[in-house]
Formats: C-alpha cells, structure tokens, sequence
C-alpha cells in the first residue's frame, strides 16, 4: 500500500504507542484511576485526531470519489473527535464515569452517518454515458444488508440484548443510545462485507477493518451501559484507537492506478449464500428459544416478519434478475447469428463473386494471348487457379460463419450437408414436417456440426447416428457416437457454449459420455418459446 503523506504515520505511531501504553498501565496499575482515564481518553483523542487528518490532508491530493470518499470520512472522525472531546470533559473534569446519555453522544453518532456517505462514494460506480444503471444489482445489494443486520439483530437481542433489557440494569433512554452504537456500527460493516469486490478493493478491506474495530469497541460500550456498570475499562476502549488507526491506513493509501479487470463464467456462491446464512441461524436460535420454554417477545417477532419479507423481496428480485439475464442472453444470441448470416451474404455475394468475375476477366485476357507468349498464359493460367481456389475456401469459410443451405432450405438439408461433409459415417434419422423457428433451426444444426467434429477429432468414433423429431411443443434432437467417449463440456470442447445456446431459447442439453461407451448429446428445444 502507498501512503499520500510522509507526516501522517507519526501520528499512527502515536496512537499505537498510546495503545500500548493504555493496555500496559492499566494492567499492571502503576497509574491511579484519573492518570490512567486520562491516558485512555488521550489515546483515543490522538487516533481520531490522526483519522481526520490522514483524510482531509489526502483529500486534497485526489479527485473525484477519491476525495469526496475521504472528505466525509474526515467529517465523520471530527464529529466523534468532538464528542470524545466532550466525553473526556465529562470524565476528567466533571467526575462522570460513564456520561450517557449526553452531547457526547450527538458527537460520536455522527461517525456513522458520514461513514455511510463515506462507503457509498468509495463504491460507487463510474457511470457510462448511455448506458443504464445497474439498479436490481443495487436494490439486492441494499436487501441484502437488511436482511443480515435484521436477523443479526435478532440473534444478538434474544441471546444477550433482551436479557439485559429485561434486567432492567439501564434506563430505557441509556438503552436506546446505548443501542444505537453497535446497530450503526454493524449496518456499516455489513455493507463493507458486501461492497468487497466490487471497486477499491484494498481501500474498502482495511476500512472495514477499522469499522469492524469501532464496531467491536461500541459493543463493549453497549454492553457497559445496558449492565449498568460505571465506567468503562481501559482495555475496552482500544477497540476505537485501533479503528481509527486503519481508517487513517485506509485514507493514506493510494488508489491502483487500472484496475483489475476479470472475467468469472462461475457465479460467486459466497456472495449468493451470505444472506442466508444468518437467517438460518435466527431460526435455529427461534426455534430453540421457543422449545426452551421462553415466551413469544413481540419485537422479536415484528423484526423476524421483517426479515422474512425482505427475504421474500430478495428473491423477487433475483427471479427479476434472472429473468432479465435470459432475456438478454437469447437477445445476445439472436444477434449474434443475424451478424453471422450478414457476414455470409457479404462473403457470398460480395468477396466470392468478385473473385468469381476477377477469374473470368483473367480467362478473357488468358484466351487473347498470342499463341507465341505462353509463359504468359501459364502464368494467367495459374492465377485462375489460385483464384478458383480462393473461392472455394471463401466458400468453405462462409458456411461455417452462417451454412446458407440452412437460411434456404431448412433443418433437414442442414443436416443432410453436415453427414456428407463429416469425417465419420453418419446415420440420419429426422421426421420434420415443414420449418421450424429459425433460432431452433440454427441451436439444433450448430449442436450436430459440434457433436460430429467432436466425434472425428476426440472420440476416434466410426458411426454417429442423428436423430430429429418433433414431439408435442418441442424439437427432440439426439447425437450418440461408438467412440471412446470421456467428452467433459467443462474442458472446452465447445459443448459449453452450445449447452448456453439451448438454454438461451428455454432448451437443454445434456452430455452423457462415459469412458468407453461413447457419447451421447440429447437436446430438448422448445418451439412456443422460440
């Protein structure tokens, strides 16, 4: 990581010299109680004190969501540089041990609303001119976060939280302010969890370090008041220094340059489980609380329904996303062969019919040679033929970029054409009546042509036998060959890609191929849909 600012770590330093110094002193006792608070406050005061100023001072030295990411991050740290300011005037001074509820707390609940602004512009997307936003991936995002704070927070209040509360060791307003901390706390570390990946990779992981850490000490904050204990200890309150230590890391490191872009065919299972995983576990605590004896708790049952719905919500959005995602799979595919068939009208009545007119102008300048220059009318003799056999691979190149006997005749003499062209004995079986959807034409011709170069390349098979009918609504289309088999479509065989082709118009493929008892393609395509 680059840091912006050559000054900026002698400031972590001394708030990590602090750390230190607050966790050995108050172990071992050798200062007394208001020494010993003031040192703690100090260190704190020195670590926030570095946070505001690693952002504003780095601030300054980028553009964009790089500075305003920083700029409210900076504003966040001051607000609770403020509040610990007054906290420790409350302590020090005013003999308060633990000073909530109080201005302290205005001060301190700032972080987390600018830390919010903070995340989102560090995030966020750079916008393409003309291009629409992504805003199902946004609201799943956003659902997502709901869903696992919700169900964390019922964890967290029927396991610890409740009990207390029903204690009744603090009064309701120190409860709910109490309360606020880690809540905010937690929405922002989850948001950080779901955020990773997605842009600034390395700034993102150790500010949510940092958060997690502020997290962590609010907590034990949380819990100091809701027992109703009247101070905190020193050691709990590292939590915070070493929070907003990574906060000024975070701040002081530099953005890449490019990012790294890559490519993921295989979804990302943890991102697509992470919402679930605390859903099951409030159920599992649920479930057990209610078999435990314990009474049905009204809010925890009012934010239960909520998550539940929320997670209803969420898959609606994800069948939306799905939805969408195989509209536009088909759209891409359907485009893609109507730019094919273009480039094989271009190749045929455009580059091999110039050549075709190019050979014959060549043969009248040919039959025009005096007999006396038959150098000349070898060499023209040659040319021809080179050209003749240009065309005839611009031919061959044409029909494999889009078969033209497909777009004119149809399925059947589609593949009546690939079992005379194929290396291995081919065996038809097709019972078609008419045509059929021009999409389902083109998956089930491509699927054969793979199948049978397959078959002379890999298989070392001696027959493949081609069956095509039509059954009820759908095109049925089977391809087995007597070769060795051990076809995997994961292995780049192209059999994934034409697995994608099916599925882009509602069908299936499907490739059963042991090893030594060839291989079999079945693909089922519908017609309604096409």
């Amino acid at each position: 990581m680059a840091s912006d600012h050559r000054s900026l770590p002698v400031l972590l330093a001394v708030a990590a010299g602090s750390v230190a110094v607050v966790a050995g002193l108050d172990t071992t006792g050798v200062l007394d109680p208001w020494w010993s608070l003031l040192v703690d406050d100090l260190a704190q005061t020195l670590a926030a004190l570095a946070a505001v100023l690693a952002c504003w001072i780095t601030a300054a030295r980028h553009a964009g969501r790089q500075r305003w990411w920083r700029l409210w991050m900076g504003a966040g740290a001051f607000g609770w540089l403020l509040g610990q300011l007054l906290w420790s005037w409350y302590q020090l001074w005013e003999n308060v041990g633990l000073p909530t509820p109080s201005l302290a707390d205005a001060g301190y609940l700032i972080l987390p609303v600018f830390a919010l602004a903070a995340l989102v512009a560090l995030a966020a997307d750079r916008p393409v001119p003309g291009m629409p936003r992504h805003m199902p991936g946004r609201a799943a995002m956003v659902l997502d976060g709901l869903v696992i704070v919700g169900a964390l927070f019922v964890i967290s209040w029927v396991t610890v939280l409740g009990p207390v509360m029903r204690a009744g060791a603090a009064s309701r307003a120190e409860y709910v302010i109490a309360m606020a901390y880690p809540i905010t706390d937690l929405v922002l570390t989850v948001i950080v969890v779901l955020l990773i990946g997605r842009a600034n990779q390395v700034q993102l992981s150790v500010l949510g370090a940092g958060l997690f850490f502020l997290s962590l000490g609010d907590s034990v904050f949380a819990y100091q008041v809701a027992t109703g204990a009247d101070s905190m200890p020193a050691a709990a309150d590292l939590g915070f220094v070493a929070g907003f230590a990574l906060v000024a890391v975070a701040a002081m490191t530099a953005p890449a340059d490019a990012p790294g872009w890559a490519v993921r065919p295989e979804p990302r299972w943890g991102r697509l489980v992470l919402p679930y995983l605390p859903v099951t576990a409030m159920g599992v605590v649920l479930v057990g609380q209610r078999l435990g004896g314990a009474p049905a708790d009204t809010a925890v049952t009012a934010v239960a329904s909520l998550v539940l719905a929320l997670l209803v919500i969420r898959q609606a959005v994800t069948l939306a996303q799905i939805a969408g995602l195989v509209a536009s799979r088909a759209r891409l595919v359907l485009a893609t062969d109507e730019s094919r068939r273009e480039l094989e009208r271009n190749l045929h009545d455009g580059v091999q019919q110039r050549l075709i007119s190019l050979a014959l102008d060549i043969r009248r300048i040919e039959a025009d040679v005096p007999p006396e220059c038959a150098r000349v009318r070898r060499e023209l003799a040659d040319v021809v033929q080179g050209i003749n056999g240009t065309v005839e691979e611009v031919r061959e190149l044409s029909r494999g970029v889009h078969p033209a006997i497909l777009t004119q005749g149809g399925l059947r003499p589609g593949l009546r054409a690939l079992a005379r062209r194929s290396a291995v004995a081919v065996e038809l079986d097709v019972h078609l009546d008419g045509r059929l959807p021009e999409p389902v034409e083109v998956a089930a011709y491509y699927v054969v042509a793979e199948a049978l170069t397959n078959a002379a390349k890999h298989s070392d098979a001696e027959l493949v036998r081609v069956g095509v009918r039509v059954k009820g609504s759908g095109l049925y289309l089977s391809v087995d060959d007597d070769g060795q088999g051990g076809a995997n479509p994961r292995r780049g065989t192209g059999l994934l890609g034409l697995a994608d082709r099916c599925e882009a118009i509602g069908g299936t493929l499907v490739v059963d191929s042991p090893r030594g008892y060839g291989t079999h393609l079945s693909a089922e395509l519908p017609l309604e849909r096409a």
